[in-house]
Formats: C-alpha cells, sequence, structure tokens
C-alpha cells in the first residue's frame, strides 16, 4: 500500500494534489488507483467525473492530481 495521507493535499483553486510513495515493488499505475480510491471516499461523485493525471519524479514519488 502507498504512502500518502489523502487529507493533506494542496490546492491551486483549479486542481488538487497528493504526493505518494509506492512500496517496494508497487507499480505507479496501482499508487495511482490507491489515491483516487481514497479521494472518492472523500469527495464522491465529483473525484469519479473530474479529471486525473499523474507525475513521477527522479526519486521514485508520484504526484497524483485532480483537475477541477
Amino acid at each position: 500500500m502507498a504512502q500518502f495521507n489523502i487529507d493533506s493535499h494542496v490546492s491551486d483553486g483549479k486542481r488538487l494534489a497528493w504526493l505518494a510513495l509506492p512500496d517496494q515493488g508497487e507499480s505507479v499505475t496501482d499508487t495511482v488507483t490507491q489515491v483516487k480510491q481514497a479521494a472518492m471516499t472523500k469527495f464522491g461523485i465529483d473525484a469519479f467525473l473530474a479529471r486525473w493525471s499523474h507525475v513521477v519524479a527522479s526519486n521514485g514519488f508520484v504526484t497524483v492530481q485532480m483537475h477541477t
């Protein structure tokens, strides 16, 4: 399970972003899916209908963004 805090996000008014660290052997896709599922639980249908993107840093961290 990836390490992230769904309550701790960065917002610029147009998108929410979370910083996640995948566990050893976990794929980026699995990490993004976990963040999306947690956001859908917290924000409901709005998160389900939102556009999503992600960026993988060279140190392994994944920034997952929900565009509103």
